[in-house]
């Protein structure tokens, strides 16, 4: 099987998470990838497919030296590093964006302002809730959310994630987003293979060809990879990427 593209997640692959510190070990070997598959010395270049920010993923980019766009937000954008810009997925709308605008509000009033859950700043295309200080659990946020959000979620997909309670516009998650990528660089999805660690990465870990997990993978995750690494986050990426680099 010929693999050309490799797409990671970042919070619980290439980083242990939120607010935790970078492995440049790690790092400095994928943008020494990126730099042979640039001049054509290495089978497969690497990018990133993530529910971060475009900043943050603009930042990783630079430190892995990626070259082809990355997906940012769950799939509801691509960032260009060249030429540099960045481009919303065909499904988000004024309309998208006004909903987004209403909850928002909503979700400010009844569980921002109660000191029950803080956003995640930096999102355009999609809302991230983070606990305060412990005050409720991931579950009980989100049953929060749907509650007050009412009939505003209109198709919008609200779960709870391994450290956030995440809304999603209809039409966007990261599976969308591999396959908008796919078409971008013309590359078909049988030539690309995905690193993820949580549920939601099952949407892009199921339409690739080879797919892999760190040790620190969601039981469901690992369930459904052909590769579970036996080292966590940025040593397991590089792990499963040498295994390929031999074996593909």
């Amino acid at each position: 099987m010929k693999l050309r593209v490799v797409v990671v997640d970042i919070d619980g692959c290439l980083t242990p998470g939120e607010a935790q510190p970078w492995d440049f070990d790690v790092l400095r070997f994928i943008a020494g990838l990126n730099q042979r598959a640039r001049a054509g010395d290495a089978p497969f270049a690497i990018t990133l497919c993530t529910g971060r920010q475009q900043p943050y993923v603009e930042a990783m980019m630079q430190a892995i030296d990626g070259y082809l766009p990355a997906i940012y937000e769950n799939g509801g954008g691509l960032y260009f590093p060249k030429p540099y810009r960045f481009q919303e997925h065909p499904a988000i709308t004024r309309e998208t964006r006004q909903q987004l605008a209403d909850m928002r509000r909503v979700l400010q009033r009844e569980l921002v302002e109660r000191n029950l859950a803080q956003f995640q700043p930096g999102k355009e295309l999609s809302l991230t809730l983070f606990p305060t200080q412990g005050n409720f659990s991931l579950s009980k946020i989100a049953e929060r959310a749907r509650d007050v959000l009412h009939d505003q979620l209109n198709g919008f997909e609200l779960y709870a994630s391994v450290s956030s309670v995440e809304i999603l516009p209809p039409g966007i998650d990261k599976g969308a987003g591999v396959e908008w990528l796919a078409r971008e660089i013309e590359l078909p999805l049988s030539q690309f293979g995905g690193i993820g660690d949580a549920p939601a990465d099952l949407t892009f870990l199921k339409r690739v060809a080879c797919s892999a997990a760190p040790a620190n993978a969601t039981d469901d995750v690992k369930a459904n990879v052909q590769y579970t690494s036996p080292y966590e986050n940025g040593r397991g990426v590089r792990d499963i990427l040498e295994l390929w680099l031999k074996n593909l």
